[in-house]
């Protein structure tokens, strides 16, 4: 996510996918999703994913970007992408938690560097700006806060760094990093407002220091935006190719993307090919589901209900190579992690929840 965040529609039957206007997480059905960040180095703004709501519901999106200013917005209407129809049952059976493989860097799209896409753990993590706790550790593998630094203790949890935007780029890594994480939401004006083109001209300099850090490269993280006018795209798929087609010396070993809809047939939509939607695999790539959880509109019980009915799809999907749970203030009812560390109940049933490590 962004720190701003959008959270994708719900779903009561047949799901209508909305553009969504401000957050990353709500991929083909936006809705606001928010992400609360904290800006990279040299600043504390909050950068990050922009939130959209269903198309009923207020989007709320705090934008800062590295160096930005965060600010909220509120729109009341979304517009439609598309109306599909899926499996009225939210909780279909998802692949078997204990299943997994380890994803291989693809090559249809972008060049894979030979720093990425070879190392092995478990894929669950966490999108926040607070810090997870020792408690976390070691059911959580990874965390990040859409920031280069990481912010908090070291509990031995990885931290992974994100080149928010183009005004991180002079920025340097944490050592030890070994992954980068791109541009968050590039597509939305309110995140970090790149068109295609742009984002291919700042990849060598993210590429650069990624290359010395043998840190494995993760694209821009994507998210369906609406409306048009406050987009550079209001399709991540089609943002992806163009980004690629206009970026072929870029080097990507991994494909970042958000999706705020809250039942496991939209997000298996939203990632396969085959379905309603294009999907994240035709880029040939492992996937990092950066920021998902219901939107706002969701109470406790639909998270946890979302929550256990998605973890072992992603689990036990070989073509996901990691996975993070949107635990910022944007959404309260999705929040993982209490401000000082500890877990939450939601937290606790994430990290019990069964894993399997590749």
């Amino acid at each position: 996510m962004s720190r701003n965040f959008f959270a994708c529609p719900r779903v009561t039957g047949a799901y209508t996918l909305v553009l969504a206007a401000t957050w990353s997480g709500c991929g083909s059905g936006g809705s606001t999703q928010p992400s609360p960040e904290t800006g990279g180095s040299g600043g504390t703004t909050a950068q990050g994913g922009s939130q959209s709501t269903t198309a009923t519901s207020a989007q709320s999106s705090t934008s800062g970007g590295s160096g930005g200013s965060s600010s909220a917005s509120t729109s009341g209407t979304s517009s439609s992408r598309a109306s599909s129809t899926a499996s009225s049952n939210a909780s279909s059976t998802a692949s078997s938690a204990g299943s997994t493989a380890t994803a291989a860097s693809g090559t249809s799209s972008g060049a894979s560097s030979s720093s990425g896409g070879t190392a092995v753990g478990c894929k669950r993590g966490i999108a926040a700006n607070t810090a997870p706790g020792a408690a976390f550790s070691p059911k959580i593998a990874w965390w990040y806060n859409w920031s280069l630094q990481e912010a908090g203790a070291n509990t031995g949890i990885e931290f992974v760094p994100m080149m928010w935007g183009a005004k991180s780029l002079t920025d340097s890594l944490p050592a030890g990093a070994k992954y980068l994480l791109g541009f968050n939401e590039p597509n939305f004006h309110a995140q970090s407002n790149l068109t295609p083109l742009e984002a291919a001209s700042d990849w060598s300099m993210l590429q650069s220091k990624a290359k010395a850090a043998q840190a494995g490269i993760v694209s821009p993280a994507m998210n369906f935006c609406g409306p048009a006018s406050s987009c550079n795209g209001t399709d991540p798929y089609q943002y992806l190719t163009d980004f690629f087609t206009a970026c072929t010396s870029c080097e990507v070993d991994y494909v970042a993307v958000h999706w705020y809809n809250c039942d496991l047939p939209s997000l298996k939509d939203y990632l396969e090919p085959g379905g309603s939607l294009a999907g994240f695999e035709q880029f040939g790539k492992p996937i990092w589901l950066t920021e998902f959880s219901c939107d706002t509109t969701a109470s406790a019980a639909q998270q946890e209900a979302y929550m256990r009915a998605a973890i072992p799809y992603l689990e036990g999907n070989p073509k996901v190579f990691r996975y993070s749970w949107f635990s910022a203030d944007p959404i309260p009812n999705a929040k993982l992690v209490n401000s000082d560390g500890s877990p939450t109940a939601l937290g606790q049933v994430y990290m019990d929840l069964p894993q399997g490590c590749r």
